[in-house]
């Protein structure tokens, strides 16, 4: 499998109360961290340097031949504010893609070499600086997916963020807006659930409000579709009033019919936000719901089975 990731990084320390971390000061080690997992984690599960060790000839035995697996991953960074100088052990990992644009528009720079890449690949990702992928059936997932739904279909992660306090040691942070707030892009009642078998298990996907990952992903047939569509750099920055939001979300909601697993089946797609902000919130005993998700609950939509 060929996979071409980018990856916007921006860090420039401009004040201790800022909202952003990528200016907060004091944070730049912090932000570090995030990045090198982001990149590691990728090269960790879908590149070449995977390997068993062969105890009796003391040799490292790769996992698949050379060449089955290709991972490039681009970093696009603007001016000076970043955090990969002086960091060679990190070089082999990625390209750097500098440029003068504005930080909160490096998203669309992004959008740009996604563009450039087209043709050479069989999966292209959008990966924000601070998003793991730990799942190494990450892809086999979303081909079996995409193979059954189709080009229009297009199956987002869920993002969550751990923690070791509890009560709440996982929380799917993206899970449920109202849904006025991306109904002007997206219109969820539109074939709202799936589902699918997987294993032993039926794994049901729903029309999520709230379609935001940090990341996304999108096979050879869905990136040309996109590439092709009035969406692609239409420079519409409205979702959530931020240019980053709308870098990883947006063009890609007006251009295909998004998905997530429902909660109940949530792990099955996810990435890891190495923040646990949300995770560590202090919601009460009154805020903690015992009862199945709204959703689930309300939801009486005929599914669409096996691609049916």
């Amino acid at each position: 499998m060929r996979i071409f990731i980018t990856i916007p990084h921006f860090f420039r320390e401009a004040s201790v109360g800022a909202t952003n971390n990528s200016e907060r000061i004091g944070l730049g080690p912090e932000r570090f961290r995030a990045l090198v997992a982001t990149v590691s984690s990728l090269h960790q599960h879908f590149g070449n340097g995977i390997c068993g060790l062969d105890h009796q000839h003391l040799m490292a035995r790769p996992a698949a031949p050379q060449g089955t697996c290709v991972l490039d991953v681009v970093i696009c960074t603007t001016g000076m504010h970043h955090l990969l100088d002086n960091r060679p052990r990190l070089k082999p990992l990625f390209q750097h893609h500098s440029t003068n644009v504005e930080p909160l528009m490096l998203g669309f720079e992004c959008h740009r070499l996604l563009r450039e890449a087209q043709g050479k690949y069989d999966y292209y990702g959008y990966v924000e600086d601070d998003i793991i992928v730990y799942d190494p059936l990450f892809f086999s997932k979303r081909r079996q997916f995409d193979r059954l739904f189709g080009p229009d279909a297009l199956l987002q992660p869920n993002r969550c963020e751990l923690s070791v306090i509890g009560p709440i040691y996982k929380m799917y942070v993206d899970y449920h807006v109202h849904r006025n707030v991306s109904a002007p892009y997206q219109n969820i009642d539109e074939q709202p659930m799936l589902e699918m078998s997987y294993g032993d298990e039926t794994v049901r996907f729903e029309r999520p409000s709230y379609p935001s990952a940090g990341c996304f992903f999108l096979n050879a047939q869905q990136l040309d579709q996109w590439v092709k569509s009035r969406n692609f750099l239409d420079g519409d920055t409205s979702y959530l009033g931020n240019p980053l939001d709308s870098a990883a979300t947006l063009s890609i909601m007006k251009t295909f019919r998004i998905y997530k697993a429902v909660l109940s089946n949530a792990s099955f797609l996810e990435v890891v936000h190495t923040s646990n902000l949300n995770a560590n919130r202090n919601f009460g005993p009154t805020r903690i719901s015992t009862g199945p998700s709204t959703q689930e609950r309300t939801l009486t939509a005929p599914r669409t089975s096996q691609g049916a």
